[in-house]
Formats: C-alpha cells, structure tokens, sequence
C-alpha cells in the first residue's frame, strides 16, 4: 500500500494554533486534529496496556474509529507515533518549565525547575515514558535529527542561566560555560534514565537525588 505523505504529529498539532488551540481553522482540518487526537490517545493507550511490540498499527485504528491508513499520513510507523506522542509532550512541559525560571532565582533552584516539571510529566505515564526512554536507543532518521535539536536546545537555556548567573556575580568558573551545560544536561539525563527505570518511582526521590 503506497502511503501518502505524512505529516509530522506536532506539526500538525500546532499549525495555526492560537491559545485556544482551534482559532481559525475550518471543520476540515478541525475533523484533522480530532482524528489526530483520537489516534494519539490510542497508540498511548494500547501500548501501555498491551505494550509496545504487542501493539499493531490496526488496532490503534480500530480503537481510534479510523482506517489503518489514516495513521500513515502522520507517522512512518508505531515507532514514529510514539515518538511523537512522548516528545510532543516532553517539549511543551519543557517549554513551560523554562517559562517558570525568574531572573532573582538562584541559579541551583533555576536549574531544578525544569527537572521537577519533566519528572512529574514522566511521573504521569511511568510505563509509556520507559518504552520511550528504550527506544531512544535505537533513534535514527528524522526523529533523531528532532532528538538532536531537542536536546541541543536544552543545553543553550542551561547555558544562558549559567551565564546570566555568572554575569551577576552569583557564580564564578573558568570553564567554558558550553561544556558546563552540555556536562549539567547529561548528569541529569542519566539520572533520569536511573530513575524511571526504578521500582515504583517516586518524583520526590528523583529530584533528591540530582
């Protein structure tokens, strides 16, 4: 079956999005993002129940109410879809958490805000987010290039906090506040794969334990 061409779930997600999230769009692409909405909670929801590898493409369709080849237009694969659903999510709390750092924060405490709001995302859907964090392994094509960037971006806010920081006066260091960053991005990175992988995980161990 040739597929059509597909488009990217949060691309598709946030064009023309204003905060109410619908402004402007026609019943068409309205009926677009609802069919979107309905696979997305699907996929999420057969593969933490069933779990991934069990999980095929039509039965995500079938619970979504959708054909098979409706899934196509928005991802390569069930490996592409839960891609996009983990990191869709991953970015926006991101994002928000980035948007909670107030300038006369000390810079330790700007540096957990972003931690303790990924934590509770992940904290939200233990089980997905582990099939996510196993599949990272294996991430290539465009999703690893989206990965790259995504992680790319997190070492720049840290690195302008640690800047901003050093600007103030609140830190001094003779590195280079790029390796800084990279190195703080990937303490915490390793110690989040410790921690969803644990038994029952608990955000407030997680964060103590940063």
């Amino acid at each position: 079956m040739k597929h059509q061409q597909r488009q990217p779930v949060a691309r598709a997600l946030n064009r023309n999005n204003s905060n109410d999230g619908h402004f402007g769009l026609g019943l068409r692409e309205l009926k677009k993002l609802d069919k979107l909405r309905r696979i997305k909670e699907a996929a999420a929801d057969l593969f933490t129940s069933k779990g991934f590898e069990a999980t095929t493409t039509a039965e995500i369709a079938e619970r979504a109410g959708v054909g098979e080849g409706t899934i196509f237009l928005y991802a390569k694969d069930k490996r592409d879809l839960l891609f996009d659903i983990c990191m869709d999510e991953l970015e926006e709390a991101r994002s928000k958490a980035f948007a909670k750092i107030r300038p006369e924060m000390p810079l330790l405490e700007q540096l957990l805000v972003p931690e303790v709001v990924m934590y509770r995302q992940l904290a939200k859907n233990i089980r997905l987010e582990r099939i996510f964090f196993e599949e990272l392994t294996f991430c290539s094509g465009p999703q690893a290039e989206r990965l790259r960037e995504s992680r790319l971006r997190m070492i720049s806010r840290i690195e302008h906090l640690l800047l901003a920081a050093e600007q103030r006066g609140h830190i001094r260091s003779e590195e280079d506040p790029a390796f800084v960053a990279r190195h703080v991005f990937f303490s915490s990175q390793s110690a989040m794969r410790w921690w969803i992988a644990g038994h029952k995980p608990k955000v407030s161990e997680g964060i103590a334990d940063l």
